[in-house]
């Protein structure tokens, strides 16, 4: 499992507030400083826990796990960061981190279910850990900070839960979560209020959380190197941008013939035809958010010579033609 390596540098920043040099530190853990920068690298999880404790050893704070909210920034996670600046309510970003975890860390989930007047969001990183206290205090304190970011400084949850037991000391909690908190709980959640949820964004800015989550797809699809579909996946949307999205022109990018591209799909239940159709799908409610681009630029994008094959493609995936589905954008 791995983490994407710029969410390092609020720990960085972190690590200087208490004094700390923390360049010793990362190439003590095996870490270059300079791969922070890099928007394409990955870092193994038992890395990044090793500098984690490490560095909270030396701090020698007991809230090093919730002070580390006051340093992270939605920055921090690359194009899904900015397509969570951009959202147009906070139900948006908080969907967009659920369809994207991974991009975070590969096996994470976060999950959003919603009651009595409530969205509760839970997330599981699907990793034994020693330092589960610390990394649950994280995952929720750099939740409300992007929260915060995007709703205002003064917004509140309804209520947090933590799995792990109450600290000596719990008063911290409350100065930063300004709700009820609830130890040794079934899940780590953070639940808000709908009508929070719902209410439209003064920054928001639809085309471009559209055009960073574009990237995020890109993105996860070229990092699973390893899965034959996402390589697949990744070679169609390259090669749509070129305008030549053929199974002849995909498999010489993955390095295949395609008779054994062909076989390697068919092994995983599905064909190329179907990824084109996927990623074409994809693509199309993305780019159909974007006023910028007329019907006839986004019939090419996705690799259709004509707009009618395009729309036709279209009412099968939705249910409606694109001129409706424009019409319908805000």
């Amino acid at each position: 499992m791995s983490v994407f390596a710029p969410t390092l540098g609020a720990l960085w920043r972190q690590i200087e507030s208490y004094g700390i040099d923390p360049a010793p530190l990362y190439t003590e853990v095996g870490i270059d400083p300079e791969i922070l920068f890099d928007q394409g690298a990955r870092i193994p999880v038992d890395v990044c826990q090793k500098l984690e404790r490490r560095a909270a050893e030396l701090s020698g704070d007991p809230d090093f796990g919730l002070k580390s909210a006051e340093y992270f920034r939605a920055a921090h996670l690359g194009a899904l960061g900015f397509a969570w600046l951009a959202s147009s309510t906070l139900r948006s970003a908080l969907e967009r981190l659920n369809r994207y975890a991974r991009v975070i860390q590969d096996e994470m989930t976060i999950d959003l279910e919603e009651e009595d007047e409530t969205i509760g969001i839970s997330i599981d990183p699907h990793q034994s850990t020693m330092d589960q206290e610390r990394r649950e205090d994280w995952q929720l304190g750099a939740l409300l900070k992007m929260i915060r970011t995007i709703a205002g400084s003064s917004f509140n949850p309804v209520r947090v839960l933590f799995q792990h037991t109450a600290p000596p000391d719990t008063g911290y909690y409350y100065e930063l979560f300004r709700c009820p908190v609830e130890f040794s709980a079934p899940s780590t959640t953070l639940l808000i209020a709908t009508a929070d949820a719902d209410k439209r964004l003064t920054g928001s800015n639809d085309q471009l959380a559209q055009l960073n989550e574009h990237i995020v797809v890109k993105y996860l699809a070229h990092s699973a190197k390893k899965d034959i579909l996402n390589r697949v996946k990744a070679a169609i949307i390259d090669a749509l941008a070129s305008g030549s999205a053929s199974e002849v022109v995909v498999a010489e990018a993955i390095h295949m013939t395609p008779r054994n591209m062909h076989r390697k799909l068919q092994k995983e239940g599905t064909s190329f035809r179907q990824l084109l159709n996927d990623v074409r799908q994809d693509l199309a409610l993305q780019y159909i958010q974007d006023r910028s681009k007329t019907l006839t630029e986004i019939s090419f994008l996705l690799g259709f010579s004509e707009v009618s094959s395009f729309s036709r493609a279209f009412k099968n995936w939705t249910g409606k033609p694109p001129s409706e589905a424009r019409r319908n954008v805000a």
